[in-house]
Formats: C-alpha cells, structure tokens, sequence
C-alpha cells in the first residue's frame, strides 16, 4: 500500500505546482501563429516607417530618434498586463537620473492598426499623470500606424503576436534603440506574479544601464528565454482561480504527508503486535 501511495503523491505535487506556478511559454519556433521575442540585436530599425503620434500628425521613425530609445509594443485596449507594464514604467522612469527628452525617449507603439490617434492620446495622459509632474510629457509618445509600417517594425525587432477574438497574445518586452536605430537589448520584466493583481517593477539599475549601453551603441545579446505574455483570453479574477488551485494542492499535499504519516504510525504498532504475540 505504501509503494502506491508514492505515485499518488508525485501526481499531487505536479497538479499543485502547475497552479503554484502558471508560467507563460516561449513559442519562438518561428511558425505562423507563433507569438515570441526573436533577438535581433544590433540590426538596424526602418528610419522610413510612418506612424501618427498621439495629436494625430504623421511622423518618420527617423525623426525620433537621434537619442536612446526604449521602445514598448502594446495594443491601446489591452485590459491585462500592457496597462500594468506601462504603469511600471511610468513609477521607475522619473527615478531615473537621465532626463526624457534630453537624454532617451519612450516610444509607445500599438500594433492594433484598429487603434486611434485619439486612444493614443488618452493612453498617453494617464501614464503621463501616473510618472508625476516632474517628468517631462515631451520624452514619452504613443504612436498608432496602418498594418504595412506596424509589420515593418515588429518584424525588424522580432516581435511577434497573434490576433484573438478579445484582444491580442504577445510577449511583454522593453527593446532598447541606440540614436542611430539600432537594436542594443531586450529587456524583459523583473517581476511579476502571473495572474495576480501584482505591479510590475523595473529596475532603475537595469533601465540606466541600458540606456547607456544603447547611447553607447552597444549590443548585448543573452535574453533571457523566460518571457512574460499578455493573454487576451485571460478573464477577470482569474488570479483567484490560481489561488484556490494553489491552495487545494496544498492541502492535497498536507493531507497526504499526514495520511502517509499515519500509516507509518500504523504499521509500527502492527508490527510491535505481532511481535508481542510472538514473544508470548
């Protein structure tokens, strides 16, 4: 009886880690419908892609850069993890002792074609607020573009994502640009505890450092393969569900450990029984 019980335990402890731990994948095959982070480091971006800024004029990639970038890719709609990526970055840019604006940009670019200069706009003034009033509006945009310049650009940072009835799937990723358009790094997020309602955090260390490597127009490879993706699928209060899977599984395990517990106990006194019986 107990060598059954040990593959029931096994089977317990994989079904409790799996909602313990309700990781996002990294597809990066490279087939249709796939959705990943393809390191191009060192590559250089189209200067000719045309987006719309948030008031709605047209303006050339080439025309904003000429200083680092931190380059974001989200879709304006997005209710799951974009706002939370962006709000992170919103508290860690103002810590920064680099000045948007002088020294970086942020580009915010959707790659929903269906998004608005308006959506933009709006998006743009909530973490504009969010980053406080002593961090420069002028350092930030949020861009919109048609299919062909969103495609240009995604492709040339290997970005991809797949479009889904509510929303988009796609990594979650800061891509950082050297003044001349050229790939430096990809910095994925620090932290976060999928499905929870937990900020995301960026280092001030992490985004100095590749800053000045980009300015530098350095390139540095070595991403990490652990990517965190944004679901569309994903429903609201799904973080209690892992919640409530997390802690059924824990007590599946309590609940085992005390029963394997109490047949050791058993058997012990089984066996000093018969041993009784035996000396009697």
């Amino acid at each position: 009886m107990r060598r059954a019980i040990w593959p029931l335990c096994f089977l317990i402890l994989f079904c409790a880690g799996t909602g313990l731990s309700h990781e996002t994948f990294d597809t990066g095959d490279g087939k249709t419908g796939a959705i990943g982070i393809e390191e191009k480091t060192g590559q250089l971006l189209p200067t000719d892609l045309v987006f719309r800024d948030e008031t709605g004029a047209y303006i050339k990639m080439g025309d904003l850069l000429g200083k680092p970038v931190i380059l974001t890719l989200v879709y304006y709609s997005c209710e799951h993890i974009c706002p939370l990526m962006l709000g992170g970055l919103a508290q860690a840019l103002p810590r920064l002792t680099l000045t948007a604006g002088n020294d970086y940009r942020v580009l915010t670019v959707s790659f929903d074609e269906t998004d608005t200069p308006d959506m933009a706009r709006n998006t743009r003034k909530n973490y504009i607020a969010a980053a406080g009033s002593s961090f420069p509006a002028s350092g930030w945009h949020f861009l919109t573009g048609n299919r062909e310049n969103i495609s240009r650009l995604t492709q040339s940072v290997g970005f991809t994502f797949r479009k889904e009835i509510h929303g988009f799937n796609h990594p979650v990723v800061l891509i950082f640009l050297s003044p001349q358009g050229k790939i430096s790094k990809y910095l994925q997020v620090t932290k976060y505890d999928y499905g929870a309602e937990y900020p995301i955090a960026f280092s001030t260390f992490d985004l100095t450092a590749a800053l000045t490597e980009a300015a530098q127009g350095r390139t540095v490879t070595g991403f990490r393969r652990a990517l965190l993706y944004c679901f569309a699928h994903e429903p609201p209060g799904q973080s209690n569900f892992f919640r409530f899977i997390a802690v059924i599984g824990l007590v599946s395990i309590l609940a085992l450990v005390g029963f394997f517990i109490y047949l050791q106990i058993s058997t012990r006194k089984y066996r000093r029984g018969k041993e009784y019986d035996l000396e009697r």
